[in-house]
């Protein structure tokens, strides 16, 4: 009898403790049940703030209510946090933003090591750099920035550009210019009003190096289109630490190939006034026929090698991805009239070496000249393969 009590014991003792294990998870399961109810409270909030926001127009106050229940539910970390955060991103936008840094710091404190945590730390960041005038200037700028109506008036630029002026320092002051400065480089054509103020922020020490970079660019950019190409190679000369080398080899090229150009259309007004005095004389002479029969004589020749040097230059041209074949089919009906016209003008002219020299030196630049600016013209990256 006492093996058979005990043989009953054990599964009585086996029987308390699968009790007690029940009993256990069924408390832990009311546990979760509990949590994820209340999760789940939290989350159909941050559902119904998404849900107003999204309307058309966006129904703030509603969204704001139903924020304010998220927060208020305190058993969801991660949803806390990102009502927070979108208590801040509409406290900006309402110009509150001592207010919003309050929010993006409780998103942080009820969220850490999320990725709310770090959307609050950076956006903290951001409107703290922006503080001064106690957010008065920052307010301002915003104004602008966000409503695409004001920002496209040129009315308002022109206010902002007035009340910046009064902005103590710091990078409100900045960007205040560089919205001003891309405004009238844009819409208005304000360009020289531009230049002024994308000075004052190249040498601002407010500035934050990339907005420093950015200006400088815009500068340069602005001289030069506006001609003054010599002012822009000096500018990207004295910062080109804040400038690509590579962008300030090419205000380099530019005064290069206007230099060029200059050049170009002496040696076409040259050859052009030449040839012509010499036809002239011939007439005088009577002599003209002795240039018709050299065009006679010529074209024959000219038209095939003329016709073969455009088709194949622009069938060599079009083999390249960024090929261009227009330039060389009108370099080809540039060159004809040229050909022939020196011909007629090496037929009626002096027939001296150094005549003939000087008209051949003369002609063949005449040639270079018309390539050049018919690429200029047309499709300058070729000059850039010559350095130019």
């Amino acid at each position: 009898m006492d093996n058979a009590a005990r043989a009953w014991e054990l599964p009585a003792s086996m029987r308390t403790y699968g009790i007690a294990l029940l009993s256990s998870g069924v408390l832990l399961l009311v546990a979760l049940f509990a949590g994820n109810a209340a999760a789940s409270e939290a989350g159909a909030a941050l559902k119904d703030a998404n849900a107003a926001l999204s309307a058309s127009p966006p129904r703030r106050e509603a969204a704001r209510e139903a924020l304010s229940r998220a927060t208020a539910a305190n058993d969801d970390p991660r949803a806390m946090g990102e009502a927070y955060l979108m208590l801040g991103q509409l406290d900006e936008d309402d110009g509150a933003f001592a207010k919003a840094i309050d929010d993006d710091r409780a998103a942080q404190a009820a969220a850490p090591n999320t990725r709310w945590a770090l959307r609050a730390g950076d956006r903290i960041a951001w409107i703290g750099a922006r503080a001064e005038g106690g957010f008065a200037p920052l307010v301002r700028l915003e104004r602008v920035r966000r409503d695409p109506s004001i920002s496209s008036d040129p009315a308002a630029i022109d206010a902002l550009a007035r009340d910046l002026e009064s902005f103590p320092p710091g990078l409100v002051r900045v960007e205040a210019r560089m919205v001003v400065a891309d405004a009238w480089l844009g819409r208005t054509h304000r360009i020289d009003d531009a230049i002024t103020q994308l000075r004052q922020v190249v040498v601002d020490p407010k500035a934050d190096p990339l907005t420093g970079r950015l200006a400088e660019r815009e500068l340069v950019d602005a001289l030069a289109s506006s001609g003054r190409l010599d002012e822009a190679a000096a500018e990207a000369r004295t910062h080109s630490s804040k400038l690509d080398a590579r962008f300030v080899q090419q205000m380099g090229r530019l005064t290069t190939r206007r230099a060029v150009r200059r050049g170009a259309l002496v040696v076409l007004a040259a050859f052009g006034v030449l040839a012509l005095v010499a036809l002239g004389r011939a007439a005088v002479r009577r002599s003209l026929g002795e240039a018709a029969r050299a065009l006679r004589d010529l074209a024959p020749v000219a038209l095939p090698f003329v016709a073969f040097v455009a088709i194949a230059g622009g069938l060599l041209a079009t083999k390249y991805e960024s090929g261009n074949s227009r330039p060389f089919f009108l370099l080809g009906a540039a060159v004809l009239p040229l050909v022939l016209l020196a011909r007629a003008w090496s037929a009626v002219g002096s027939q001296t070496r150094p005549a003939r020299l000087g008209r051949s030196l003369l002609c063949a630049a005449t040639v270079a000249a018309t390539a050049f600016t018919l690429l200029d013209q047309l499709d300058p990256q070729y000059l850039e393969g010559f350095g130019l």
